[in-house]
């Protein structure tokens, strides 16, 4: 894959596609609108938005960790999604197993291109999963 300066680093996950394919998961959906943006890195989350912020911070307001809030921020970390959380890795931990899964989590990405279907295999149980937690993520902070 040939290097370009002008790589955009919100389009990592999608570089490690081999071929564009049709998603299924890409349903007109809220959840798969979610998931779009977050397989993008394009979400609404501090990182990308904090010159528009109110205290024009990168730190999540979500949470009181004091870190950065990135897309893995919020789905792997953020306290407030905690329970969202659990019913997500349910399904994870039933899907691939623990150890898979652990596994996944020390590569590089921490294992959200497996949440988000850029896996070489999807599980489309998980990607549904995911849209859901997004969903209710984004019902939770806008304050549904």
């Amino acid at each position: 894959r040939p290097v370009c300066s002008c790589f955009l680093t919100t389009l990592t996950w999608y570089a490690s596609k081999n071929v564009p394919r049709f998603e299924v998961f890409y349903d007109g959906s809220f959840g798969s609108q979610l998931l779009f943006a977050v397989r993008c890195k394009a979400s609404s989350v501090i990182r990308r938005t904090w010159r528009w912020n109110e205290g024009n911070t990168r730190l999540c307001l979500q949470c009181i960790r004091g870190v950065e809030e990135t897309v893995e921020h919020l789905v792997l970390e953020c306290s407030k999604y905690e329970q969202e959380r659990e019913s997500l890795m349910d399904v994870v931990h039933e899907q691939c197993g623990e150890n898979k899964w652990n596994a996944r989590c020390v590569e590089e990405d921490s294992g959200m291109r497996y949440l988000v279907g850029l896996y070489e295999e999807c599980n489309m149980t998980v990607v549904d999963a995911m849209k859901d937690f997004l969903v209710y993520a984004w019902n939770k902070r806008q304050g549904c």
